[in-house]
């Protein structure tokens, strides 16, 4: 298990979270500050949350409360990279599993 990464997102800024080594899955938790997140596993960016649906189909969600969810890691190379970004400024901890 991961050191988790602790981190409060800037509303509508791409955040990449690099963890200590490749995992096959991670998991991000939105602990305060509640606001709809979205992110992904795969390098790509984020696209702006004011987008289309359309613009952010590749992009796993938490809704608007305190939760979490797991998902397989898509990063290749050495390390996991989750990119992150919500019209809010919750904090998450991201950790991969």
């Amino acid at each position: 298990m991961a050191n988790p990464q602790h981190v409060t997102l800037v509303a509508d800024t791409n955040l990449p979270v690099t963890l200590d080594a490749n995992y096959a899955a991670v998991e991000v938790t939105i602990i305060a500050n509640p606001a709809v997140t979205y992110f992904n596993t795969r390098g790509a960016t984020v696209p702006t949350t004011g987008g289309t649906l359309a613009s952010l189909a590749g992009n796993h969600v938490l809704p608007a409360v305190l939760g979490a969810l797991q998902v397989l890691d898509e990063t290749a190379g050495a390390a996991s990279v989750v990119n992150l970004r919500s019209a809010g400024t919750p904090t998450v901890c991201i950790r991969g599993i």
